[in-house]
């Protein structure tokens, strides 16, 4: 996938502002298929990761995964095309990669969640 937006290294405050990450689909999905999004607070040593996955070509990060604290995070985010292939027992799917991963792109992210 083509990342979209937003740029690479753009800076978002404490304005409680919604962050959307947006890239161009690769073609149109199956029913088994999503977009795995892999967003990575690489600041520190946090170790702070998230992976979710999305059908459509955009993602909203949760206001949860803002830092707790004021100092500016650096968060890193990809995206890879992924093909579920089988079920854990509770019905949560497993999927395996269906495609070329993006390049990373960061964004920073300063300031405390507004709640």
């Amino acid at each position: 996938p083509n990342l979209l937006l937003p740029a690479d290294g753009s800076s978002y405050n404490t304005s409680g502002e919604t962050i959307t990450l947006q890239w161009a689909g690769v073609g149109t999905l199956l029913t088994n298929e999503a977009y795995e999004v892999s967003i990575e607070d690489i600041t520190g040593d946090s170790g702070r990761r998230l992976v979710d996955y999305v059908r459509d070509t955009k993602y909203i990060v949760p206001m949860s995964f803002r830092p707790s604290d004021p100092s500016p995070h650096v968060i890193k985010w990809h995206v890879q095309p992924v093909r579920q292939t089988n079920s854990q027992a509770d019905g949560t799917p497993i999927y395996s990669p269906a495609g070329s991963r993006s390049d990373n792109r960061t964004f920073i992210w300063s300031g405390v969640a507004v709640q």
